[in-house]
């Protein structure tokens, strides 16, 4: 089974701008559906639990009739009464304690919690703001040889990551997300 972490969120306007105006909202919503499409049938996908994140998954993974428990959240206890209902959609979900201090010090608690969970073979960065720039430079030093792909034509923050890194250029201008998650992280049915 692989083992997935999403770091994936919408970025807001009242938050930096820069990541705001180069995302593209459709393309998040179809790198999500096809992500659960693609390699939860084969896969188990974990992520923190964001607010515009959280329901799509909810709704492709029931849409594909999944198991519930191919998908586990995160959530700090800092956000408790602000989550969203569809967290009750998950069979896994894990809420880490609230520490004294503010959003930072609890999101950098959660992450390194999420991030030290399981073996992950691979990063999947769709979006995003500030978050996912955190949690991919977190990947990268608990998984260095681990698979990182940020899907640029999803904008903000993972079109960041990717101009910033060294990654393959036909990924560029990639919009057919299930067939990149299948050629990429997914093993060749031929080899097995």
């Amino acid at each position: 089974m692989i083992e997935v972490f999403l770091s994936a969120s919408v970025p807001l306007p009242e938050r930096n701008r820069l990541y705001f105006e180069t995302a593209d909202v459709f393309l998040i919503r179809e790198a999500i559906r096809a992500l659960v499409e693609a390699v939860l049938p084969r896969g188990r996908v974990t992520f923190g639990g964001h607010p515009a994140i959280t329901p799509l998954m909810s709704l492709y993974a029931r849409s594909a009739k999944l198991d519930r428990d191919r998908i586990t959240i995160y959530q700090s206890d800092f956000f408790r009464g602000e989550m969203p209902r569809e967290n009750n959609d998950f069979a896994d979900i894990r809420y880490i304690e609230r520490i004294p201090g503010g959003v930072a010090e609890n999101l950098a608690l959660m992450r390194e919690r999420m991030l030290q969970s399981r073996n992950f073979d691979a990063a999947v960065l769709v979006g995003g703001m500030e978050g996912i720039k955190d949690e991919a430079t977190m990947f990268k030093q608990l998984y260095p040889h681990a698979k990182i792909l940020p899907l640029p034509t999803t904008g903000a923050a993972a079109r960041m990551e990717y101009f910033e890194g060294n990654y393959p250029p036909a990924w560029e201008n990639e919009i057919s997300f299930a067939s990149l998650f299948r050629r990429e992280l997914l093993p060749n049915p031929l080899s097995e």
